[in-house]
């Protein structure tokens, strides 16, 4: 198992980076910056050579490339070569709620459609989903349970990369604990009240393969160019 940069300097000091052929899933709230660290580590990637596909359900692809221009962090480059690719559950919503077009099939189905067509070609790819709340709300969850599995089939199979996003405190203790269990590792982000104005944010490592996760909680902020973390920096 090689382990990939995350492009987070003091978590790939202490953690080794993240090991290809898993599914990581990323538990926050609200303002906890979980989607910076995630675009990051998908940038990352890029840099690396591994090619990229964001599903969305949220937000437009646009808004999630104009995002990721506010750290530097330019996708157009890898759209050329093509490298990186989006999957616009959200822009088809908003084509169905204005009568465009009537093709919105849901998240759950067109992420289950468009893996076997888009992904899996890749290889050894990065493949984001955000969120996964919003696929599991729109569907059965044992139709999302066996999609979760085929992805956790071929990423060890190919030795990519899958970050998937959910919220937490929406989903029932079933679902939620059965997700942890399909993915491989399991950050919790959260936010703390620091002072009369401010936030502070903690990063807990709940589960990584080949690491040692008790105590692995981290203090970070969200700057100028992403997820900033002191050194090793650790706190309880």
């Amino acid at each position: 198992m090689q382990n990939l940069s995350s492009g987070i300097s003091a978590f790939d000091e202490s953690m080794g980076g993240l090991p290809s052929g898993s599914i990581i899933l990323f538990l926050g709230e609200a303002d906890t910056g979980m989607t910076t660290c995630v675009q990051q580590i998908m940038y990352r990637g890029l840099l690396d050579g591994r090619p990229a596909v964001y599903f969305t359900t949220g937000r437009s692809w646009e808004d999630i490339v104009a995002e990721m221009n506010l750290y530097g962090w330019g996708l157009e480059r890898f759209f050329d070569s093509r490298k990186m690719w989006f999957i616009d559950s959200f822009g088809m919503k908003k084509e169905k709620a204005s009568g465009m077009v009537n093709w919105d099939i849901g998240p759950a189905n067109l992420l289950a459609k468009e893996f076997p067509q888009v992904v899996a070609p890749l290889g050894a790819c990065t493949l984001v989903v955000d969120s996964l709340s919003d696929v599991i709300r729109s569907a059965p969850f044992p139709a999302v349970e066996q999609t979760l599995k085929a992805l956790q089939t071929h990423v060890r199979e190919t030795s990519g990369l899958y970050l998937l996003l959910a919220n937490k405190g929406v989903h029932n203790e079933h679902v939620e604990n059965t997700v942890k269990h399909l993915s491989d590792g399991v950050v919790d982000l959260s936010t703390e009240p620091f002072g009369s104005e401010d936030y502070a944010r903690k990063m807990r490592v709940l589960k990584m393969p080949g690491a040692f996760t008790d105590m692995k909680v981290y203090a970070y902020r969200v700057g100028s160019a992403g997820i900033e973390m002191a050194a090793l920096h650790r706190v309880r």
